[in-house]
């Protein structure tokens, strides 16, 4: 049996990413008649697992509940829920493409049109590059997002954000703690790095907004950008994006 994840593997630590989910994966299936026997990725960093033995349906589910399974075009519905990933982010100006794992016949990322994004963020008028810059939308954020409209006789799908994922950019917009959000990691290796560079204190929590994507919130008394250039070096070739507030805010304001 194949299964492939919503959960991506991307980045110098796909290796490490693809060991860590063997192994979670070995341990939750430890005690049924089955085995992982590789994980691997496809084109787009989707992890694939391939698993031998029985109860195929009980551990599809688990996994599905755990990581998320990418969903098959024909299963898709109007209003239904799915998480994925921003990709391709100013390649185009009439809005963002959001990967959700459908590959087969052929890639179906989910448009959200520049007109619903406006809406729901209320900036009307604003270019989408602007509204990106302003509300740190980019590459590879895990987001969640509502369908509303397939046609998957031409490959398309539409969608717009979820209430969970407008309530998570608002918070971030309106916090008073700077954040840096850090992209295909595991969380041991992050927690290491901080502790080896010294700021393991200056970090007030560590959120989990994705399977291996990571937003961590500074103390009040820290600077995002003092944190990336502590660890950056530590991570390379690793996506990091600082997100302050104040800056949103002006990005947000400015009239061009």
């Amino acid at each position: 049996m194949k299964i492939t994840l919503i959960a991506r593997a991307y980045g110098p630590y796909r290796g490490r990413i693809l060991g860590l989910i063997k192994s979670e994966i070995s341990n939750m299936i430890s005690e049924l008649d089955a085995e992982v026997q590789k994980a691997a990725t496809d084109k787009r960093g989707h992890i694939i697992l391939s698993i031998t033995g029985n109860e195929e349906e009980f551990i599809a589910n688990v996994l599905n509940r755990e990581y998320g399974i990418v969903p098959k075009p024909e299963k898709l519905t109007i209003g239904q829920v799915e998480n994925g990933y921003l990709v391709d982010v100013g390649k185009v100006g009439y809005g963002l493409y959001v990967n959700v794992g459908v590959s087969k016949p052929s890639h179906m990322d989910a448009l959200l049109p520049l007109h619903k994004i406006r809406n729901q963020l209320e900036m009307p008028k604003t270019p989408l590059r602007k509204i990106a810059r302003a509300l740190i939308l980019v590459d590879n954020l895990p987001v969640e997002v509502v369908l509303t409209g397939i046609d998957t006789h031409n490959s398309k799908i539409e969608a717009e954000f979820s209430k969970q994922t407008l309530d998570r950019i608002e918070r971030w917009s309106k916090d008073d703690h700077d954040r840096l959000l850090v992209f295909g990691v595991t969380r041991e290796l992050l927690d290491r790095v901080l502790s080896k560079s010294g700021h393991e204190g200056d970090i007030y929590r560590i959120e989990r907004i994705g399977p291996f994507e990571y937003s961590l919130r500074c103390k009040r008394s820290t600077r995002a950008s003092g944190i990336v250039t502590a660890i950056g070096p530590k991570l390379r070739g690793v996506p990091m994006h600082l997100v302050i507030p104040r800056e949103m805010e002006a990005i947000r304001d400015a009239k061009t």
